[in-house]
């Protein structure tokens, strides 16, 4: 009953919604991270995430913000979690809560890793839509993880952002998203990425809301 009371809500604001502005409209990732951002979607997210990972594991989060993910895989996995962003302001936040952060931008640098710099997992939470090349990343990422490349990502295939281009708008994700994935269109890309540049020895691991 529950579902189909959610599921009825999601038709009713699809239908129906008229503010139709983008909920970000971000000028800069400085700006972006004065304020914490976490949701229950947050919570719900990493609960997800943290099944896959074992614990005392060794872990990179990219575009890890204000480091909420490396917090919680921190204190429930008891995990080493290096994080890095573009942000300045980001990294500043997660250095003062304890951890190690470095300002990388992976458009530009890649993930700025040693050859045989190696982590158990590596993450990217809410990230490959932000970035120009996200095949590049995904493949430098598989070849310095031991276990698992682990995506989340926006599923621009969602109930209420068919409903909006029904009605004429495109999904309002964000400005700063390049690359708009249902989960089909993912699987696709993955399996594109994978025959062109994975070995059978390299894994992914992808969720998707």
């Amino acid at each position: 009953m529950k579902s189909l009371i959610a599921l009825l809500k999601t038709i009713y604001r699809g239908l129906t919604e008229r503010n139709h502005h983008f909920p970000e409209l971000v000028l800069n990732y400085e700006e972006y991270h004065k304020v914490s951002h976490v949701s229950p979607l947050s919570v719900l997210r990493v609960n997800l995430i943290s099944e896959w990972v074992e614990p005392f594991s060794k872990v990179l989060d990219v575009g890890c913000g204000e480091g909420f993910v490396m917090e919680y895989l921190s204190k429930t996995k008891h995990c080493k979690v290096i994080g890095i962003d573009v942000s300045s302001k980001a990294i500043e936040t997660v250095q003062s809560k304890g951890f190690e952060g470095l300002v990388v931008d992976v458009d530009k640098e890649g993930l700025g890793l040693a050859e045989k710099r190696k982590y158990d997992y590596i993450l990217f939470i809410e990230v490959l839509e932000h970035l120009k090349y996200p095949h590049k990343v995904l493949i430098e990422a598989c070849r310095h993880s031991r276990k698992g490349v682990i995506v989340t990502l926006p599923n621009t295939g969602y109930l209420y952002w068919r409903l909006q281009m029904i009605r004429g708008y495109f999904p309002r994700q964000s400005f700063t998203h390049l690359h708009f994935w249902s989960i089909n269109d993912f699987y696709i890309f993955l399996k594109t990425v994978e025959s062109s540049a994975f070995s059978s020895q390299d894994r992914l691991i992808y969720l998707r809301h």
